[in-house]
């Protein structure tokens, strides 16, 4: 496989680019049906953060950050990455989304923020570690860098940092006439939700993307994860609903098939959180893979387990949001990964989905 950059533009940001070559497992010729297993998945940064988010004054807010650690060095990132690489050995996806791929980072308590370095947890060193101890070749080809902010936590004398990151994986054993990634972008939504924390904190988010050649087809590879909606918080909607239109109208000029994948914080099924960004998607063209597949199966993705104030409490699925969209590529398959209890064998909140589609040009 080669994997080449575009790095022209101010659209070009935080991208990290590994490139293996190796002995190809298949070949396929022009006449040859070509298709691609694609896989999203939602890594769970191991907390929603809504134990700081409800913090009225100073008190309650060192109160919710010193909870949020707990909760994070209790969330099981090791054991559910090794999850996310077993689920990856099962299923060999081609190109995976990833979404919540969290770092956490700790250093001396200061009032404000330093800049702290010690690595708490990587989910994707974490990843990326459990994929090489299972003989698994896959490429880093995009980490986008996200919500980076710092806290100090006076209860454990010391700063805690979180960075949120998107981040695109390939399959790297496979030679270039197999499969050859290029114009690799990401780009930052223009439209942001502030929290009402820390002064307005702005939550950045993000898509990214690659085209794609395997054997004589090319397409495009999108993946993303939009802000979620808070319910009786109306320009929560507003603010999804403009990431989506964006990335839509960027998507458009495009002349080639497209995968478009990740968590899209929409429920794709009537019910809560059913936001309209569904129906935008579709309305530009896409088909809903699982939809087209399983017109009569709901097909919930999250919420697997609680978190934050609601840790420990029973939940039922009741929304599909994990979403794989299909443009010029007709689906072959599509299912759901890890969905058995809390530590039954789950990686993360999400339920993780894989499709197989085909190119069609």
């Amino acid at each position: 496989m080669t994997i080449r950059a575009n790095m022209s533009g101010t659209w070009f940001r935080s991208v990290s680019i590994v490139v293996f070559c190796c002995a190809a497992s298949w070949s396929a010729s022009a006449a040859e049906k070509i298709t691609v297993r694609v896989m999203t998945r939602n890594m769970d940064a191991g907390t929603d953060l809504k134990l700081v988010l409800a913090a009225h004054d100073d008190v309650s807010f060192a109160q919710g950050v010193d909870a949020t650690l707990a909760e994070i060095k209790d969330g099981g990132i090791a054991q559910r990455a090794a999850r996310v690489a077993e689920e990856m050995a099962e299923q060999k996806p081609d190109l995976v989304g990833l979404q919540e791929v969290t770092l956490y980072r700790t250093g001396p308590l200061s009032l404000q923020p330093s800049g702290v370095t010690d690595v708490l947890f990587d989910q994707l060193d974490s990843l990326v570690s459990e994929l090489a101890n299972r003989s698994l070749k896959y490429a880093v080809v995009v980490t986008q860098n996200l919500l980076d902010v710092e806290v100090p936590v006076p209860t454990q004398n010391l700063n805690l940092r979180m960075t949120d990151r998107d981040v695109i994986l390939v399959r790297s054993d496979l030679k270039q006439s197999d499969l050859d990634v290029f114009n690799i972008r990401t780009r930052r939504f223009q439209t942001l939700l502030p929290l009402p924390v820390l002064g307005g904190l702005v939550i950045p988010r993000s898509w990214e993307s690659a085209d794609v050649k395997m054997g004589s087809k090319v397409f495009r590879f999108a993946s993303t994860h939009l802000e979620g909606p808070i319910p009786g918080v109306p320009q929560t909607v507003l603010v999804q609903l403009a990431q989506a239109q964006e990335m839509l109208d960027a998507l458009k000029t495009t002349d080639t098939p497209v995968v478009l994948l990740g968590d899209f914080n929409a429920n794709a099924e009537a019910g809560l959180d059913h936001t309209g960004a569904v129906e935008l998607v579709l309305g530009a063209g896409f088909q809903d893979a699982w939809h087209t597949l399983h017109p009569d199966d709901s097909g919930y993705t999250w919420p697997l387990f609680p978190e934050d104030q609601g840790r420990g409490h029973p939940i039922s699925l009741q929304e599909r949001i994990d979403l794989i969209f299909a443009r010029g590529l007709t689906p072959v398959s599509i299912q759901r990964l890890s969905l058995g209890g809390f530590w039954g064998g789950m990686a993360s909140d999400h339920a993780g989905v894989i499709a197989t589609l085909e190119i069609e040009n």
